[in-house]
């Protein structure tokens, strides 16, 4: 077999895109308007079956050149047609779209003029104009002065120099990032790629370094929370008060520093109940409303914040006096309530398995918690249930964080043993 020039193989591969492309044009019309006769469109497919016709080449004719003569050996007239493709494919593909271009518009069974068959231009004709909009630009994260630590004596902890150990200031320090701005929260802070989806900020840091910093500064370790099922008693978690300080640029370019509660407030996405052996005899509750009746567990349960209006009519559907009561109070609860409660060292533990090497378990994602985990590192000092995202304490106070990928420092500073004792006492008073 002959094989093709590279003329008149670019050439009759540009035809052929021509061709599937007018085909294709042709029957997206043809879906679009029902394949009305009269239509404008209909009259695009017959030119293009027109197009079909005469672009189309054999393989036969494009490989070599036909023989002159008949199966008997007489010799048969050429074909014009094959002489004329011969000479176009020896043009090159910019000359055939040139030819192409300067042909004249093909005319319907009527002689009227067919609108060009440009793929553009018949999308912009037959298709309704499509309004784009652009999405809103997310705000970028802000970013530390590059002098911040600049007069400082610190020690870094890591080859990646994210914890630093501040001796004279008896602090440490961690580089981090936001990660999460809205929703249910279990950390403050995790190491990176462990719980990003539930904790605030992230930190290109192993938890143990900065468990060892804070054993530097002479910081005293003490007890994860623990719940007894079988007493039902809970013992909250216990060890040195570590405050948390955080410092950021805000949107505004202002260098702040506020303590990390400020960015933490008591979640009110979940159920407030109140237990009603019997309902009221006037309650007539709505059906499919907010308010609902437990029959089996007999309370009423009513799910996220309440509002002013909700409370006022909620409290037009019974005038007994508890139901009263509860309705007061889950308008309470579920008023928006600032994090009170301190930071511990609880110094989380080690998972031994035989001969293999000690696990620090906060490397899990339990660098400083908002719920109570076993394998913490830094907990609160309070009750805060871990299990089940509806129990969750606390949520992220949205309005205080700066955007995503904003550059954090972390401030640890240990608290002396008789302040911790007092403000303890008055974090449980106001909680």
């Amino acid at each position: 077999m002959n094989q093709l020039s590279p003329a008149k193989y670019a050439a009759q591969f540009f035809r052929g895109f021509r061709v599937a492309t007018a085909a294709t044009v042709a029957v997206l019309s043809c879906f679009a308007t029902g394949c009305n006769k009269d239509s404008p469109e209909s009259n695009v497919q017959s030119g293009m079956a027109t197009s079909l016709a005469t672009s189309d080449v054999s393989p036969s004719s494009s490989d070599a050149k036909p023989s002159n003569n008949s199966e008997d050996g007489s010799k048969e007239p050429s074909d014009n047609s094959a002489d004329v493709q011969d000479k176009d494919s020896n043009d090159s593909p910019e000359t055939v779209a040139a030819k192409d271009s300067s042909k004249p518009d093909q005319s319907n069974a009527e002689g009227k003029s067919l609108p060009n068959t440009d793929v553009a231009t018949t999308v912009a004709t037959n298709e309704p104009s499509v309004i784009t909009e652009t999405a809103p630009k997310k705000p970028e994260g802000t970013k530390l002065p590059k002098d911040f630590l600049e007069g400082n004596n610190l020690t870094p902890l890591n080859p990646q120099k994210t914890v630093l150990l501040d001796l004279p200031g008896k602090r440490v320090l961690l580089k981090a990032r936001v990660c999460l701005t809205e929703g249910l929260l279990e950390m403050l802070l995790c190491p990176h790629q462990t719980k990003e989806h539930e904790s605030i900020l992230s930190t290109e840091s192993q938890a143990f370094t900065v468990h060892t910093g804070l054993l530097a500064l002479g910081c005293k370790e003490g007890k994860a929370a623990r719940y007894d099922s079988e007493t039902e008693e809970y013992t909250p978690a216990s060890g040195q008060v570590i405050d948390v300080f955080l410092h950021w640029v805000d949107t505004d370019g202002k260098l702040r520093r506020e303590r990390a509660q400020s960015w933490v407030r008591r979640s009110r996405q979940h159920y407030y109940s109140a237990e009603f052996k019997t309902l009221p005899k006037d309650l007539k509750l709505v059906p499919d409303g907010n308010l609902r009746y437990d029959d089996v567990n007999q309370y009423l349960f009513w799910y996220g914040p309440m509002t002013d209006e909700e409370l006022a009519e909620c409290l037009k559907m019974s005038s007994d006096g508890k139901f009263q009561a509860a309705m007061k109070q889950f308008h309470k609860d579920g008023q928006e309530r600032p994090m009170i409660a301190d930071w511990v060292f609880v110094g989380s533990g080690f998972y031994e398995d035989g001969d293999a090497p000690k696990q620090y378990l906060a490397e899990g994602g339990y660098m400083i918690c908002v719920a109570n985990f076993p394998m913490a590192m830094l907990d609160v000092s309070t009750p805060s249930d871990s299990n089940g995202t509806e129990s969750l304490t606390y949520e992220a106070a949205s309005e205080q964080i700066p955007p995503r990928g904003s550059e954090v420092m972390v401030e640890l500073v240990p608290r002396p043993a008789k302040i911790a004792d007092d403000a303890k006492i008055d974090a449980e008073k106001a909680d």
